[in-house]
């Protein structure tokens, strides 16, 4: 659809934000790459936000769970994410306390540094080569934006679990 007036905007908008989960940023960004004045924008915008269409709130709460159940993504990197579209941090806060459970979002940090260790190779008896795995396994959760108490506690659990299973 070729986007050239405030009405072909808006049905292009109230499609999109229908078939999935938007926020203001990411229909602005899309609407800054057509010929609408800022004026027009700001009223589309505005109104999809009246309408319901668009909500922070609403988007916040999606994405946090949909990071953490199919990407797992920790706190720290679901939280830049969300700065990064601009949603308030009134609205991220929220949606970590409505949308992670603590046995979930660590059982999430088990279950990628299990993937990870799986893929290293090391001589368990060698400690150094533990060491060395368990630095690697650090790097990895923290690249997927888990926090360092979690990590190391985490990491000691399940590599006790590995060297215990040799």
């Amino acid at each position: 659809m070729k986007i050239t007036d405030k009405d072909t905007a808006w049905s292009w908008a109230t499609d999109r934000c229908a078939r999935r989960e938007c926020c203001r940023f990411d229909i602005e960004q899309k609407l800054r790459e057509t010929p609408l004045s800022a004026a027009d924008r700001e009223l589309v915008l505005d109104a999809l936000e009246d309408e319901k269409y668009i909500d922070s709130a609403r988007y916040a709460r999606a994405f946090v769970h949909d990071k953490l159940a199919y990407d797992r993504w920790g706190r720290l990197k679901m939280q830049q994410a969300l700065r990064l579209k601009r949603i308030p941090q009134c609205d991220i806060t929220e949606a970590f306390a409505e949308m992670i459970e603590p046995d979930t979002y660590r059982e999430a940090l088990r279950a990628v540094i299990a993937s990870k260790l799986r893929s290293l190779r090391f001589d368990a008896s060698d400690k150094q080569a533990v060491f060395a795995a368990s630095q690697k396994l650090v790097r990895y959760a923290a690249s997927r934006g888990f926090e360092a108490d979690l990590i190391f506690s985490t990491i000691d659990e399940v590599l006790q679990g590995a060297l215990e299973e040799e």
